[in-house]
């Protein structure tokens, strides 16, 4: 079975990396975990507002849910800053609430 940093170093890793990459600069997509739009695509490596693919499920849960292929997933996969990310950990991320049943 492949580790994480075996899998995050692969070519297949680093393709689905860069191609994701370029579909969102394309469309400015914001960042999936705060909602803003301000992403700097081509900033410095480690800049909070820096680009940083995020795993909507943690790398560290896909392995211990002994699903690897989901760190391989463009489903699974979201842009997002530095910051955002980080400040995330190893979590999922936000649970999504859903639409309300009431206007208010």
């Amino acid at each position: 079975m492949s580790t994480v940093v075996d899998l995050i170093h692969s070519r297949e890793y680093k393709t689905l990396r860069t191609e994701l990459k370029a579909a969102w600069r394309s469309v400015n997509a914001p960042c999936g975990l705060c909602g803003q739009a301000d992403i700097k695509y081509d900033g410095a490596k480690n800049e909070p507002d820096s680009f940083e693919l995020d795993h909507k499920i943690s790398r560290k849960r896909c392995m211990a849910m002994g699903r690897p292929e989901l760190i391989l997933d463009p489903s699974n996969c979201q842009p997002s800053h530095v910051r955002c990310n980080r400040s995330k950990q190893e979590g999922d991320g936000p649970a999504v609430i859903g639409e309300t049943t009431e206007d208010w």
